[in-house]
């Protein structure tokens, strides 16, 4: 008992506090998109609900916290063989939104790709770690073949769901983690390959944007993309591309934040916001309900939030001498990163819309139950980065006594 109150010395109240920032965020934003919004795709009592999947959520972060991280572990085959079955049983559930993405009882549903992201993190800081603790670690591309299954198996089965933005997640994970892993040539070739990605995004937007629409029909057309994905997309590379129907969403998010200009119209006040305007403003669109009644002010200290969250968590890897802990602070800061800046990109034609929601603070149960748990789990790194120092240690002496 002594050992764990002296743990939990080492409790960072910082994240705490961000999260419950950002809870106060969500349900102020959920809150002004749906109030005096009359669709029938709100939920009904979509605020009683939030609230509590906010308290469930700290029972999550507590319990994660709670927990110790080495046991995952041990269950990595396990975390991800399951929810490897659950993205297939999910098509035998009626398609929720043109997507096979949910498994429903009644009232109760559970999106299994997000238990997939986190299983990817915990298989990759699995084996990644093992690769380091090795007597003469081996970072040769050839041993490293296992990571395709591994990571194109569940992003292939989210991609048939069909839910792209929850598949690029799973890439961005494997690329957060692997940039740290590589070594050398590989890390040149990964690099290379990111840059190449970026360049590519960049000159399709702008240089080559005839190419790029001829491009995306094609793939249309040979059922690579379903149909809205390619108007996302669409919409993307060219903003004035079907404002009236394809482009309408994002238009609609884009107008919202821009009229909040620098400290926004007020809360409540937001004539989009308030009047519906924005569909689906309540999950993947709910910056746009920030921008439009906070303003640039209140949009900018969300994003600070969000920063001094990563930098928190960030923090926590590079200070455990564990590096199946490290491995696991890393892969979850990858995946908020990336959805934080996809969900505030799309709203602002940065990025394609991709449907995915925006951590803590779009309406959902599933995704705020995961990302709270997967805070709680780094945080559990901390906790005990003490014990594992002192545990490396005590294995280094006993290797040079040897």
């Amino acid at each position: 008992m002594e050992s764990v109150r002296r743990e939990w010395k080492y409790f960072d109240v910082t994240v705490v506090v961000v999260l419950a920032l950002l809870a106060v965020y969500a349900c102020l934003a959920i809150h002004a998109a749906t109030a005096g919004n009359h669709s029938a795709n709100v939920p009904s009592h979509v605020m009683s609900k939030q609230i509590a999947y906010e308290v469930l959520g700290f029972v999550a972060l507590f319990a994660g916290a709670w927990m110790d991280y080495r046991w995952l572990r041990k269950a990595h085959w396990w975390l991800w063989g399951i929810s490897c079955f659950l993205l297939v049983a999910v098509f035998a559930f009626p398609a929720t939104m043109g997507a096979h993405s949910w498994i429903s009882f009644h009232s109760f549903s559970f999106q299994p790709s997000e238990l997939a992201k986190v299983a990817i993190v915990v298989w990759l800081a699995k084996y990644m770690s093992d690769v380091e603790e090795a007597e003469i670690p081996d970072y040769r591309l050839r041993k490293q073949w296992i990571f395709l299954p591994i990571v194109l198996v569940p992003f292939a089965l989210t991609f048939k769901e069909p839910a792209l933005g929850q598949a690029l997640v799973m890439i961005a994970i494997f690329l957060t983690m692997y940039s740290v892993f590589a070594r050398r040539g590989p890390y040149a070739v990964l690099m290379f390959f990111v840059f190449a990605v970026i360049a590519l995004g960049v000159m399709a937007t702008t240089v080559f944007t005839k190419q790029t629409l001829a491009f995306v029909d094609l793939l249309m057309k040979h059922r690579i993309l379903k149909g809205y994905q390619a108007y996302r997309i669409l919409t993307w590379v060219d903003p004035n591309f079907s404002q009236d129907k394809y482009g309408y969403n994002i238009h609609m998010a884009q107008t919202a934040i821009g009229s909040g200009q620098l400290f926004g119209e007020g809360y409540g006040r937001g004539v989009l916001t308030s009047g519906g305007w924005v569909p689906n403003q309540w999950t993947d669109y709910i910056f746009s309900a920030i921008g439009e009644e906070f303003g640039f002010v209140g949009s900018a200290l969300l994003v600070l939030l969000f920063l001094v969250l990563c930098h928190r968590l960030i923090r926590i890897a590079q200070t455990t001498s564990d590096p199946f802990g490290m491995y696991i602070a890393v892969g979850i800061v990858g995946m908020f990163a990336f959805q934080v800046f996809e969900n505030i990109g799309a709203d602002m034609y940065m990025s394609p819309s991709t449907g995915i929601t925006l951590p803590f603070i779009s309406y959902g149960g599933t995704s705020l139950l995961v990302n709270y748990f997967a805070v709680g789990v780094v945080l559990s790194v901390g906790l005990r980065r003490r014990r594992a120092r002192l545990q490396t240690q005590f294995e280094t002496s006993k290797g040079r006594l040897a």
